[in-house]
């Protein structure tokens, strides 16, 4: 089984490169073939090959909800003035 994912990457790999480096024609089949070898290792390892990228693109979409929703996240908060001149006495 490791063998069959070790080709599946490598032929990944092959198609990348013809892709990056012809025409439009080319990119269109290695979005096709692609798909293609995504349809076969389902066919080959069952359930698996189909929910893993499942749940990892729910984990994707979630953390890029949390990105975007998160403005506070990024953004340096300012400390608290304090008072000038001013000072609270506390009486005992």
């Amino acid at each position: 089984m490791a063998l069959a994912i070790l080709a599946y990457v490598a032929m990944i790999g092959i198609l990348g490169r013809a892709a990056w480096r012809n025409g439009v024609t080319e990119k269109a089949m290695f979005v096709v073939n692609v798909a293609l070898l995504w349809l076969s290792a389902i066919w080959l390892f069952g359930y698996p090959a189909l929910i893993l990228p499942a749940v990892l693109a729910a984990i994707g979409i979630l953390a890029l909800l949390v990105i975007i929703t998160a403005g506070d996240l990024r953004a340096p908060v300012a400390a608290p003035r304090s008072q000038q001149g001013g000072s609270v006495r506390h009486e005992s």
